[in-house]
C-alpha cells in the first residue's frame, strides 16, 4: 500500500473542510462560473497543504450551483488504499451560501446516511461494516481569511455501525451527538478554537472469543476543548514535512540504514513545527452512567468518570496537568463482606509535570536528532540540572469507608539522585476508620498500621494532618524522621 494512496483517501475528508475561496465584498448569485471558481479555490488550497502528497487534480470534487447556494460533493465510493478497502456508493457533501465580506454560511449537508465498507487486513481476513444515520444537521459561518470569527454546529441522531468479522458481529449505536466550535482570530493565520460536545445514549455489543458478548453502555458524555492560537496556515507545512519523513521510512523498509541529511533536516523542521502549532490546550470531559456486562470477564458500573488535560508553556516553561476522577463503582464481582464498604466511593487526582523550559526541551530534541541519540542520557541529565522537573499531585481526594482523605504534593527532580519535595495529607473520619478496622476481623491486620499513622499525625480540629518533606535522603512526617523505614537502595 503506497502512502500516496493512503493520503488520497484522507484528502477526501479534508476537501470539504478546506477554506473556501474568499468572495467579493458583495457576493454574486451562484452560477456555473461561480461553482468552477469555488472548486478551483478548494483545489488550490489543498495543493498548498498537500502538494506532493496527493494528486489534487484527480480529487473527485463536484461543485454545483443550487439556487442561492453551492453544493460541494466528494464521492467516497470505490476501491481505496490499493484495494484494501472497498466503499459502497456515497458522498460527503456540504451546501454553502456566499455572504458579504468573503464569508460563507454552511446551511446543510454532511456524511452519507448509509454507507457500506469492506476491509482486508494484512493476513487477508475480511471485515464488513455497515454505517447508518437517521438524521443530521450541519450549520455554521466560515471566514476563509480568518480575520473574523467562524462558528460551526453539527448534530447527529441514530448513528449506528455494524461490523462483521471472523469473531462475530459488533453493533454500536449513538442516540444523539451535538458538537459546537468557535474560531476566534488570535494573530495572522491563527485562531483560538473553543468547542464543546454532548453525547447521549451510547451502546456497543462486542463478541469476545471464549467469553461471549460484552456489552458497554454510557448514558452521557459531555465536555469542552480549547486550543489557544492554533496555526491554521502552518498545518500544511507540518503535514508535508511529516509525509517526507514517512516516505523516507517506507522506502527503507525493514532496513534501518543511516539517517540522511534530508531526513535530519525534515525531522528538525518537524520538531519546530509541532512545538509552534499552538500555545496551549485545555480539555475537560465527563462520562456518566457507564455500565459493562461482560460475564466472567467483568461486569459493573461507574456513575461518573472524568478526564481533563491542560498543556502549555506559560512563561516559557512546559506545564502539563492531567485531571482524573471516578465515583460510584459497583460490581457483582466484588465479593460480599466487609471489603465492600471500603471500595472507594470517590477518587480524584491531578498529576502535574512542569518546570522544563520549552526552548531547552526543543534544543534537546534537536540535538538528539543531529547526533542520532549519542550521549542523549548525559544531555538529558544536564537539562534536568539546569531545568529541574517539578512533579506534583494536585487536588487528591479519596473517600474510603468513613474516611475522606485530601492532599497535595510536589517533587523537584534535578537528577536521578537529586530529589526534594513536600506533601500534605488531611483526613477526616480517621478515628472512625480505626474503630471500624478493629471491629472487622478481616481488617484487624491493618489496625496497627492505622494506629501508627494516627500517632505521627497532627490533629487540627476534626482533621488528622500529615506534613511530609523529603530532602537529602531524609523523610520527615510532622518532624518525625522515618528515613529508616524507607526501602533501601
Amino acid at each position: 500500500m503506497s502512502i500516496a494512496s493512503l493520503l488520497r483517501g484522507t484528502a477526501l475528508g479534508l476537501a470539504l473542510l478546506a477554506p473556501l475561496p474568499a468572495m467579493a465584498q458583495a457576493p454574486a448569485a451562484p452560477s456555473a462560473d461561480g461553482a468552477k471558481a469555488v472548486a478551483d479555490g478548494v483545489r488550490e488550497w489543498l495543493a498548498k497543504q498537500l502538494g506532493g502528497i496527493v494528486d489534487v487534480a484527480a480529487l473527485p470534487l463536484r461543485v454545483l450551483a443550487e439556487g442561492e447556494a453551492y453544493r460541494l460533493e466528494v464521492p467516497v465510493g470505490g476501491s481505496w488504499f490499493d484495494g484494501a478497502v472497498k466503499v459502497g456508493d456515497g458522498a460527503v457533501a456540504l451546501t454553502v451560501k456566499p455572504l458579504d465580506g468573503g464569508r460563507w454560511q454552511v446551511v446543510g449537508g454532511g456524511i452519507p446516511a448509509k454507507l457500506t465498507m469492506e476491509m482486508k487486513d494484512a493476513s487477508g481476513e475480511t471485515s464488513r461494516i455497515a454505517i447508518g444515520l437517521e438524521s443530521q444537521q450541519n450549520t455554521g459561518i466560515f471566514d476563509p481569511s480568518l480575520k473574523t470569527a467562524s462558528n460551526f454546529v453539527s448534530s447527529f441522531t441514530g448513528y449506528t455501525t455494524e461490523t462483521q468479522t471472523k469473531a462475530g458481529v459488533q453493533v454500536s449505536r449513538i442516540e444523539k451527538l451535538v458538537g459546537r466550535s468557535e474560531w476566534a482570530p488570535s494573530s495572522p493565520g491563527r485562531v483560538t478554537v473553543q468547542g464543546d460536545s454532548q453525547l447521549e445514549g451510547y451502546s456497543t455489543i462486542t463478541p469476545v472469543p471464549g467469553v461471549g458478548e460484552v456489552k458497554v453502555t454510557m448514558g452521557r458524555l459531555g465536555g469542552s476543548t480549547r486550543i489557544e492560537n492554533f496555526d491554521v496556515d502552518g498545518l500544511g507545512t507540518l503535514l508535508r514535512t511529516a509525509f517526507e519523513l514517512g516516505s523516507s521510512a517506507k522506502a527503507k523498509g525493514d532496513t534501518k540504514g543511516p539517517t540522511t541529511a534530508q531526513e535530519k533536516a525534515s525531522a528538525l523542521k518537524l520538531v519546530g513545527l509541532v512545538f509552534s502549532m499552538l500555545d496551549a490546550l485545555e480539555t475537560d470531559y465527563s462520562y456518566e452512567d457507564i455500565k459493562v456486562e461482560g460475564g466472567a470477564l467483568f461486569s459493573g458500573s461507574l456513575r461518573r468518570f472524568g478526564m481533563g488535560l491542560s498543556a502549555g508553556a506559560p512563561d516559557g516553561k512546559v506545564d502539563v496537568k492531567l485531571r482524573l476522577s471516578a465515583e460510584g463503582l459497583e460490581s457483582p464481582m466484588i465479593p460480599p463482606g466487609p471489603w465492600v464498604e471500603f471500595i472507594p466511593h470517590k477518587v480524584s487526582l491531578t498529576p502535574r509535570v512542569s518546570g522544563v523550559a520549552k526552548d531547552a526541551l526543543v534544543g534537546l530534541l534537536r540535538t538528539a536528532i543531529e547526533t542520532e541519540g549519542q550521549d542523549i542520557e548525559v544531555q538529558a541529565m544536564a537539562l534536568l540540572a539546569a531545568n529541574p522537573v517539578a512533579l506534583g499531585i494536585e487536588d487528591l481526594l479519596l473517600d474510603v469507608g468513613p474516611m475522606r482523605l485530601k492532599g497535595t504534593g510536589s517533587l523537584e527532580v534535578a537528577g536521578i539522585d537529586e530529589l526534594s519535595g513536600e506533601a500534605e495529607l488531611r483526613a477526616t473520619g480517621f478515628d472512625a476508620l480505626i474503630r471500624r478496622a478493629n471491629a472487622v476481623p478481616e481488617l484487624k491486620a491493618a489496625a496497627p498500621v492505622l494506629i501508627f499513622l494516627k500517632g505521627i499525625g497532627k490533629q487540627e480540629g476534626t482533621e488528622t494532618v500529615w506534613s511530609i518533606t523529603y530532602s537529602d535522603n531524609k523523610v520527615l512526617v510532622n518532624d518525625t524522621d522515618l528515613s529508616d523505614l524507607m526501602p533501601s537502595k
